[in-house]
């Protein structure tokens, strides 16, 4: 149902990358429960802002089912039902014409071992590529759905 979930953040000069680190680490299974060896590590670009500062990506990419299942279940129980009504009801806007889900979370919050959805650019951007066929946003939109334990 899922080709891969991909997690993007980054660590502004004024932030403790290691707090980052870990906000964005509460999206990724634990060491050795992943399905494969090294597959959830946290890959880091360091690079500069536009006044010199010095800005750190860091991403993280899943394609392992077990570990897609995982951040899926993480949303689910962190959000709970509230939050997956609400989010459920903006899939239209959420989902694009190559079948991508894009939630953003509240890095700040995710760091406090809570998961909140925000609208703000400096948060935690997750992708999901959803596999649907024929891949229409549609499809996906409903597939999304079924992840998410939401009906139609």
């Amino acid at each position: 149902m899922i080709h891969y979930i991909h997690l993007r953040t980054s660590a502004q000069a004024t932030e403790d990358p290691e707090k980052v680190r870990s906000a964005l680490k509460l999206f990724l299974p634990p060491s050795g429960q992943s399905a494969k060896k090294d597959t959830t590590s946290v890959h880091e670009i360091v690079t500069t802002g536009y006044y010199g500062n010095q800005i750190i990506l860091m991403e993280a990419e899943l394609k392992q089912n077990k570990d897609c299942q995982y951040v899926i279940d993480r949303i689910r129980e962190y959000l709970g039902p509230s939050g997956i009504s609400r989010l459920s009801t903006e899939l239209e806007n959420r989902v694009d014409d190559d079948c991508t889900l894009y939630i953003r979370f509240n890095k700040q919050e995710a760091y406090q071992g809570k998961l909140m959805t925000t609208a703000k650019s400096d948060s935690i951007l997750v992708r999901i590529k959803i596999k649907a066929y024929p891949a229409r946003p549609e499809k996906a939109i409903q597939i999304a759905r079924s992840l998410l334990g939401v009906g139609d």
